[in-house]
């Protein structure tokens, strides 16, 4: 059975992106303000939660203060990347604090599941060894970059233990963390 996911995102076309990228491995419930998403928590009892802080009614703070009681692990979302809020997430024990302007769909997919205990996840510097990290993209079928074309940001090597095909398989992803 599919694990349950409530994605309360204000704005409606990063909401259904998220949900989008989601579906194939969680049931997800969209929320698109917070008295629907306490109401499906109570209904679904969902296995984590990704709060917008900027939800109309209740934000994600008032949201990660009241689950927190139940014990759901709650990723706060925010549409800007501001260090007052990340803080105050992090006083408040949310699990993870993202904005679509530091973490890709597909990234924030990746913490989820690591969160959840679906997969066991190393991240690498690429620049440390960019020769043999060059030679092993290119053995894998991948362009030996290590910027992203779009964004020029540094590629990411993700490692990332993929438990339901055993303890020693890893999927290998070298990934834009700006654009998944």
């Amino acid at each position: 059975m599919k694990k349950r996911i409530i994605i309360g995102i204000n704005n409606d076309s990063i909401r259904d992106s998220y949900s989008d990228v989601f579906k194939k491995d969680f049931k997800i419930f969209a929320a698109k303000d917070g008295i629907k998403l306490i109401d499906l928590a109570k209904k679904q009892k969902p296995d984590l939660v990704i709060a917008d802080i900027s939800l109309s009614h209740k934000g994600g703070f008032e949201i990660l203060k009241e689950l927190n009681k139940k014990k759901i692990p709650i990723v706060i979302f925010a549409p800007y990347e501001k260090e007052e809020e990340r803080k105050k997430a992090i006083e408040l024990e949310a699990k993870d604090f993202v904005s679509p302007d530091q973490t890709s769909p597909f990234e924030l997919l990746r913490k989820v599941k690591i969160i959840l205990g679906q997969q066991k996840s190393y991240r690498l510097n690429l620049m440390a060894d960019s020769d043999n990290i060059k030679k092993l993209m290119k053995d894998l079928g991948y362009k030996p970059k290590l910027k992203c074309d779009k964004c020029n940001s540094d590629i990411i090597l993700y490692l990332i233990r993929d438990f339901s095909k055993g303890e020693s398989h890893f999927i290998v992803s070298f990934i834009c963390p700006k654009c998944g």
